[in-house]
């Protein structure tokens, strides 16, 4: 979509979210969640993120019994702990510096804060290293995924959430594989244990680290070029704040193996993005100099929100939409196959077939 500029991203916060929408932020009433979440034991993964932080301070104030904040990344999490201290002393959670890779350290963890509620966020997100990475991206987005579903079975975790994203449709690339084999994977765990494993499917989400919002809002800084792959390029745009209530609305009211969208309403080309960002850094004057850059490996100039065998049926409350699978069943009975044919490839030095056979088996899965 764009490339990063140099130097250190640019602080967003000042940037209303509104305007770089083009339309009101959705309500966001977090009184279901707080219902469902208040004295329960809550872990989040990748809670140094942007997402994660951002949801940890959310549910910091729906005064859960204790939440558990675990990433790999060691500065996330010491900046959020840090953060989290200033706006709530002595409140009640804990940090684990771990990597979800670890099976072992994964399962002490668990058993220590016996989570009722997981929010899964860790995951390798680039669409370009998921290309040059292909077993990286898997390594942690599906088999870590799955381990986790695995664990959280055995130890009678209630409430899963995993937010996916829409190139998990039809995808054109190794990270959109990912998360649609994740997706089916959360399905299966919901359909065998009869519990409350949601999956919230994302669109582009204003104010992430490394995203095209924060590029550009990096370049104009710096006086340089924005860079757009495309005139013609469009996504779906979700603010931060809508992005962390779907997640808590998806705890709070999905229901097993249901997977829910913010109702986004409509694309929106990225070349009014960047000018709707140049309006409004008071360090740009004038319109914005664009340099189009064409298309990325694995990138496409528009986002598709359902495959052919979906379509949208209303959501458990306003602003949520439910999608719906007419092939679920098939789903389930595919994924053992396609999950032991790509274990079996998963330490191949050929990154180019197992990407390959990647994107198959998640095509296949639509």
């Amino acid at each position: 979509m764009a490339n990063q500029a140099a130097g250190s991203p640019t602080d967003l916060n000042g940037l209303a979210p509104a305007a770089i929408l083009g339309r009101p932020e959705l309500a966001t009433n977090l009184e279901a969640a707080r219902r469902e979440l208040r004295g329960r034991r809550v872990l989040v993964t990748g809670a140094g993120g942007s997402v994660g932080s951002h949801l940890a301070e959310l549910l910091l104030k729906l005064e859960p019994a204790q939440m558990t904040l675990l990433d790999h990344h060691d500065h996330g999490l010491f900046a959020l702990d840090r953060r989290l201290e200033l706006l709530a002393p002595g409140g009640t959670w804990e940090i684990e510096l771990a990597d979800l890779r670890n099976r072992a350290r994964l399962g002490r963890i668990l058993d220590n804060a016996r989570p009722e509620v997981i929010f899964h966020l860790a995951a390798y997100k680039h669409v370009s290293l998921g290309e040059k990475f292909p077993h990286e991206a898997f390594g942690v987005n599906v088999l870590a995924t799955l381990g986790l579903l695995e664990l959280a079975g055995e130890r009678g975790v209630e409430r899963f959430i995993y937010p996916s994203s829409d190139k998990a449709v039809n995808p054109p690339s190794l990270y959109g594989a990912t998360k649609r084999l994740s997706e089916v994977l959360v399905r299966r765990a919901a359909r065998e244990l009869n519990r409350c494993y949601v999956v919230a499917r994302f669109v582009n989400i204003l104010g992430t680290r490394g995203s095209v919002v924060e590029t550009f809002a990096a370049q104009l800084a710096a006086g340089e070029l924005l860079t757009i792959t495309d005139a013609s390029m469009t996504r779906y745009w979700i603010s931060m704040r809508e992005a962390t209530w779907l997640l808590l609305q998806a705890a709070a009211l999905g229901r097993p193996g249901s997977i829910l969208m913010l109702d986004a309403r409509e694309e929106v080309p990225v070349l009014a993005v960047a000018q709707r960002v140049a309006s409004l850094v008071a360090a740009n004057r004038g319109e914005p100099r664009v340099r189009f850059t064409g298309p990325r490996p694995g990138e496409r100039l528009r986002e598709e929100l359902l495959s052919e065998h979906e379509s949208f049926a209303p959501g458990p409350c306003e602003g949520l939409l439910e999608v719906v699978n007419r092939r679920s069943e098939d789903h389930l009975a595919q994924l053992p196959e396609h999950l032991e044919h790509l274990l079996s490839l998963v330490d191949a030095t050929d990154g180019a077939a197992f990407k390959r056979a990647s994107m198959e088996a998640a095509r296949a899965l639509q």
